[in-house]
């Protein structure tokens, strides 16, 4: 966290993680941007849309982008895949920041880093639509780029990756990561997930991840999934998701109801 006399940082997910010891914001998977306008209401660091298994794809990224915006609520992206385009495209629409998947090597993550800056510090095509927080001609304070481990082959190479310049943070990605090291034998992904060898592996993560003095993000899926994934560094953390939590607002209002039909009946 910064101190009292440090700048403060012009992106607003920067900001947040220099000011708040855990921050989150759930997976935005509709493609609906009254639904990302509501939630851009509430008090949350950032919405992350999902472009790699959500409904969205980048073509509806614009309008879901505009209601955020109207709440000042910065967004995170993850793209389908680490794809030059698909990263400057998300930039050029105002994301806060990308997240890319199934980064597995040093040379991965080179390629994420050079489309997220302007030259001559990388080979991001200038013609934005919309103004992403923060610079993009400078690496620092402009959006957030977060690899993702989440494969046997990442957690190998993970050193070099978070050694690469122009990477802002590990993204960890439990569920694959937990496939890809054998910790889900019986298809159960959220013991997969609590396993001693993905707790390892996340431990792993985040040991590279300050070595190299990089944010330490991740999915987290339960309150004790949180917990752990707190205790070993994940400071930017995605919660849920948008179906998620209206899959569980209606069960509380299920259980309400019938509550209250019981004490009429009784």
């Amino acid at each position: 966290m910064s101190s009292p006399e440090s700048p403060q940082p012009k992106s607003p997910v920067r900001r947040a993680l220099a000011e708040r010891a855990v921050t989150t914001g759930p997976w935005i998977t509709f493609a609906d941007p009254h639904a990302m306008e509501g939630l851009a209401r509430l008090d949350l660091d950032y919405l992350v849309i999902d472009c790699q298994h959500g409904s969205a794809d980048l073509g509806a990224l614009l309008p879901m982008l505009r209601a955020a915006a109207l709440h000042d609520k910065p967004v995170l992206v993850r793209v389908p895949a680490n794809e030059p385009w698909q990263i400057m495209r998300v930039l050029d629409l105002g994301a806060a920041g990308v997240i890319v998947p199934m980064v597995n090597t040093a040379a991965e993550a080179a390629i994420a880093a050079s489309a997220m800056l302007y030259p001559p510090h990388g080979e991001r095509s200038y013609g934005p639509v919309r103004p992403s927080p923060g610079a993009g001609f400078t690496s620092g304070d402009g959006p957030l780029l977060l690899v993702m481990i989440e494969t046997a082959r990442g957690l190998a190479e993970v050193d070099a990756i978070a050694a690469t310049p122009g990477i802002d943070g590990l993204f960890v990605g439990p569920i694959d990561l937990a496939l890809g090291i054998g910790a889900v034998p019986d298809g159960n992904v959220l013991k997969g997930i609590g396993a001693s060898e993905t707790l390892a592996a996340v431990d792993t993560i985040a040991d590279a991840a300050r070595t190299h003095d990089k944010v330490l993000a991740g999915a987290v899926f339960t309150p004790d999934h949180a917990r752990a994934m707190t205790r070993a560094g994940v400071r930017l953390q995605v919660y849920g998701s948008d179906g998620q939590w209206l899959t569980a607002g209606a069960k509380a209002a299920r259980k309400l109801t019938d509550e209250l039909t019981a004490e009429v009946d009784s």
